[in-house]
């Protein structure tokens, strides 16, 4: 399971200094033209004056992205759509690379107690795109406080055709969320500019307990094990705390230790708008009581499955290992 250092959601590009404070919807083009002549012909300073357009034209690109997302999840059985961008706390040789995510969860049947999906998403990390598709069957109790599923994947790295297979499990509820992955490589070593790299099994598990603080927090603990037929082995393990400090943004915390390296910190900001949605109710703090009964869960139904989505590989350039990734 990836865990972002930084992750900041495309579709949410903030408005630039001089329409922050409007919903794009209010400015017509009269008097945006009018504001812009005003500042030109005032003496505005030339950099402002071109970063206001640029953010104006952003601004309005990504409302009109808005538009068209909310139609699609609105007219059609997609119930998740996401582009996400951001950088992984498993650094490529270049250093750190930006990682970029689409993700898309689709309903083939739903039922009161069952949800069946397709979750397919395409990656790109370090120049390379990653291809993710799988099924995925969730139940529900009658009392909508217990998920438990199941799903299964296939990952296809594009450039170098590595191949890789995927089974997952998952309990969810409101107090505390388990999940468990397996991977299994199917393409063997493959001569990648001329670097011997070997596709990864591996597995994962992580553990998630919710907290009463803030919008919405929780405490985790993550661990991984990535290896090959030839006794190669590498191992990660991460404990942390995330919070949703203020609505739709997170921050997170955590300390990861890798095979036998010292344990290090690492932080982690995101920030995200639910698309397609009904406008939701502003969201309140929560009141920092802990409670020990269970609560209804149903929207958990139609959130993605979490694992890792990039195919771990083993590089080996003249003999020496370079990457455990």
């Amino acid at each position: 399971m990836r865990h972002y250092v930084v992750a900041v959601g495309i579709y949410t590009t903030a408005i630039g200094s001089a329409f922050a404070q409007e919903p794009l919807e209010t400015f017509k083009v009269p008097s945006t033209l009018s504001y812009f002549f005003e500042r030109a012909v005032s003496g505005y300073d030339g950099k402002n004056l071109k970063a206001d357009i640029q953010a104006f034209a952003l601004s309005a690109a990504n409302a009109e992205i808005n538009k068209a997302e909310q139609a699609i999840l609105a007219t059609t059985d997609f119930t998740h759509l996401e582009l996400s961008l951001g950088t992984d706390s498993f650094a490529s040789d270049n250093g750190t690379d930006i990682l970029v995510e689409a993700m898309s969860v689709y309903r083939l049947k739903e039922t009161q107690n069952w949800f069946l999906f397709n979750q397919s998403s395409v990656v790109s990390f370090a120049g390379r795109y990653t291809i993710n598709t799988g099924l995925g069957a969730r139940y529900i109790t009658d009392d909508e406080k217990l998920i438990v599923g199941a799903n299964v994947f296939y990952d296809h790295e594009l450039q170098s055709n590595h191949k890789r297979t995927g089974l997952g499990v998952e309990a969810l509820t409101s107090l505390f969320e388990l999940r468990a992955n397996t991977y299994n490589a199917i393409s063997g070593e493959v001569m990648y500019e001329g670097i011997a790299e070997t596709a990864l099994d591996g597995s994962d598990v992580k553990f998630t307990a919710n907290l009463p603080y803030f919008y919405s927090s929780n405490a985790y603990y993550t661990a991984s094990e990535w290896k090959d037929d030839l006794g190669y082995k590498t191992k990660t393990k991460e404990w942390g705390l995330q919070a949703e400090i203020l609505p739709d943004f997170i921050f997170g915390i955590a300390r990861q230790k890798k095979d036998s390296e010292k344990t290090y910190t690492v932080a982690s900001l995101n920030y995200s708008i639910a698309l397609g949605q009904p406008a939701p109710s502003r969201k309140q703090m929560q009141d920092g009581v802990w409670r020990t009964k269970f609560e209804p869960i149903r929207e958990k139904l139609y959130k993605p499955v979490q694992r890792e989505n990039r195919i771990m590989k083993k590089a080996v350039k003249l003999g020496l290992i370079v990457t455990g990734i």
